[in-house]
């Protein structure tokens, strides 16, 4: 692949999967065949960060119209951090359904 300078990354879960292609408007393909270019997303910036010690690959879009964003949650125990995730996920629904229905 760096041969032809494409990107690869290797994701193994279905869920962060659909959540990038969803942030660089990409399409999943099932099928070996060349993606077609409405498939292929894009994204303005692609590196690599390090945040408490554990390396992530991170994807930026400079646009306005992009409705996605990531929360990093840090804490000292497992207990806590499954706490706080299900608060910021009860608020996001609560969020969600306020804006769906006025």
């Amino acid at each position: 692949m760096d041969k032809y300078k494409i990107l690869v990354v290797r994701i193994l879960s279905k869920f962060e999967l659909r959540r990038v292609a969803r942030a660089i408007r990409a399409t999943i393909l099932s099928k070996l065949e060349a993606p077609t270019p409405e498939e292929i997303g894009e994204s303005d910036d692609v590196c690599v960060d390090e945040i408490a010690s554990e390396k992530l690959v991170v994807f930026k879009r400079n646009t306005d119209d992009c409705k996605l964003s990531t929360i990093i949650l840090r804490g000292s125990t497992r207990n806590i951090l499954e706490d706080v995730e299900r608060a910021i996920n009860d608020g996001v629904n609560v969020f969600r359904s306020i804006v769906r229905e006025k």
